[in-house]
C-alpha cells in the first residue's frame, strides 16, 4: 500500500466511526419517529401523505399511542382527524395491545369527541379477542350505549355486543333506517347473519330529506353487503347487469333467502310524500344525536329521517312562525363546520344555510326556539326536546 492510500484510509477511518455511530442499527430511523408520523397524520396538506402516516401509525400497535396522546394533549383531541381514527379503529386487532384498546375506550367515552363512533367502532372489532376481565368491562360499556343519542354510536355498541354472542343485539328496536342497515351489513362483514330483512327493504327505499337522496345511499350500502356475503351466490356473481331494479330486487331477495334460511319478504317501495315538503331542518351531532324535521306549506310538521312522527299546527300559530321565518336575515355559511352542523333550507324566501356550532345567529335561534314550543304544545314533545338541545350548541355564544 502506498503512503497516499495510507493516509486516506488513515482519514476514512477517523471521519466514518463517529457517523456510524450515529447511523440506526438494522431499521430506518424514521420507522420509530412516531412523533413525526403523527405530525404528519394531523397536519400535511396533502391527504395522500395525511393517510398513508395514518396507515404507518395504526399498523405500529401500542408502540405510537404515546406519540398520539402527546399530540392530542398538545393541540385538542378534536384536532386529530377522522382518517387517524378510521385507520385505528379498523386495523387488524391482532397486531394491537392494551394502549391501544385503552384508547380507543378513552377516545369512546369522550361524549365531545367528534369521532367517538369510529373509536367504538375499533371496540366493537376487537372484542371477541379481549380476554376477561376486559372483555366483560366491554361488554358491559357496550350494554350502556345501546340507546345513545348518536345513531352511529348505538349501532357500533350493538355490533359489540352481537359479537359477543348477545343474542339480542341485533334485533333490538331501532327508529333509525340507517342504523338498521348499517348494523345487519357491519355483522355480514363480520361473518354474522343477522335479520336480512333492513337489507332487503333499503334496496327498494328512494326517499329523499332537502335534497338529499339517502334512501338511494341506503340501498347501495345494502347491496354493497349483500354481494360481498353473497360472493359465488350473487345473481350477477359472472358481470352484466340487471333488466331493472325490480327484477334485481327479485333476484337478490331469492339468493339471500336462500343462503340465509330467512324467509324474506319482498320490499315496499318507499318514495317521498306526495304532498310536498317547503323546508326544514338538519342537525347532525355525534354528542346529541341527529334531527331531521320537514313541513309542509300547511303546517304541517314532519319529525325523523323518514318523516314518520307529525305535529300538525294550529293555523295561526304557523302563520307567525312562516312570517318570522321568512323575516329571519340569514345567507352563507355560518361558521367553519367540523363536523356536527345544522343545515336551514326552506322557500320562500330562498335559504340554504349550513350553521357550525356556536354559530347560529341570535334571531334565528329566537325563531327555533318559537318552533320547539310550538311543536310541544301540539303534542310533539320529542321533537321539542331535540330542538332545544340543538340550541345549546348551535346557538351564538
Amino acid at each position: 500500500m502506498t503512503r497516499v492510500n495510507a493516509v486516506r484510509l488513515l482519514l476514512w477511518t477517523t471521519l466514518s466511526v463517529p457517523l456510524l455511530a450515529l447511523w440506526p442499527q438494522g431499521q430506518d430511523a424514521a420507522a420509530d419517529d412516531w412523533a413525526a408520523h403523527v405530525q404528519k397524520a394531523c397536519t400535511s396538506p396533502r391527504y395522500g401523505l395525511r393517510l398513508a402516516a395514518a396507515r404507518k401509525l395504526a399498523e405500529g400497535g401500542d408502540a405510537p399511542v404515546p406519540a398520539i396522546r402527546d399530540w392530542a394533549r398538545q393541540h385538542g383531541r378534536n384536532q386529530l382527524p377522522a382518517a387517524l381514527v378510521d385507520a385505528i379503529a379498523d386495523a387488524d386487532p391482532k397486531a394491537h395491545g392494551p394502549a391501544v384498546l385503552a384508547l380507543l375506550r378513552e377516545w369512546s367515552e369522550d361524549a365531545d369527541f367528534f369521532w367517538r363512533a369510529a373509536a367504538m367502532r375499533g371496540l366493537a372489532l376487537r372484542a371477541a379477542a379481549t380476554a376477561a376481565p376486559g372483555r366483560h368491562e366491554l361488554a358491559a360499556w357496550f350494554a350502556r350505549c345501546h340507546d345513545d343519542p348518536a345513531w352511529l354510536m348505538r349501532t357500533h355498541a350493538r355490533l359489540g355486543s352481537a359479537l359477543l354472542d348477545d343474542p339480542d343485539a341485533a334485533s333490538r328496536p331501532e327508529a333509525d333506517p340507517r342504523a338498521r342497515v348499517r348494523l345487519a351489513a357491519l355483522l355480514l362483514g363480520q361473518g354474522r347473519v343477522p335479520p336480512l330483512q333492513p337489507l332487503l327493504d333499503a334496496l327498494a327505499d328512494e326517499r329523499t330529506f332537502r335534497g338529499d337522496p339517502w334512501g338511494r345511499r341506503l340501498g347501495a350500502e345494502a347491496h354493497k353487503a349483500l354481494k360481498a356475503w353473497l360472493g359465488e351466490a350473487h345473481p350477477l356473481a359472472d358481470g352484466g347487469s340487471f333488466a331493472d331494479k325490480p327484477a334485481a330486487i327479485t333476484a337478490l331477495l331469492a339468493a339471500a333467502a336462500a343462503k340465509s334460511g330467512q324467509s324474506l319478504q319482498p320490499p315496499v317501495p318507499r318514495t317521498d310524500p306526495a304532498t310536498p315538503f317547503t323546508g326544514g331542518i338538519e342537525i347532525l351531532s355525534c354528542k346529541h344525536g341527529d334531527v331531521f324535521v320537514q313541513w309542509t306549506a300547511a303546517g304541517e310538521v314532519f319529525a325523523g329521517l323518514d318523516a314518520e312522527t307529525e305535529a300538525r299546527l294550529p293555523a295561526e300559530v304557523w302563520q307567525r312562525l312562516t312570517q318570522a321565518r321568512a323575516a329571519l336575515p340569514l345567507g352563507g355559511d355560518l361558521g367553519v363546520v367540523i363536523c356536527d352542523s345544522m343545515r336551514l333550507e326552506w322557500r320562500p324566501p330562498d335559504v340554504h344555510v349550513k350553521v357550525a356550532p356556536g354559530s347560529l345567529p341570535a334571531a334565528a335561534a329566537i325563531w327555533l326556539e318559537q318552533l320547539a314550543r310550538a311543536v310541544e304544545e301540539a303534542g310533539c314533545a320529542g321533537l321539542g326536546r331535540d330542538l332545544r338541545t340543538a340550541l345549546t350548541q348551535f346557538a351564538g355564544r
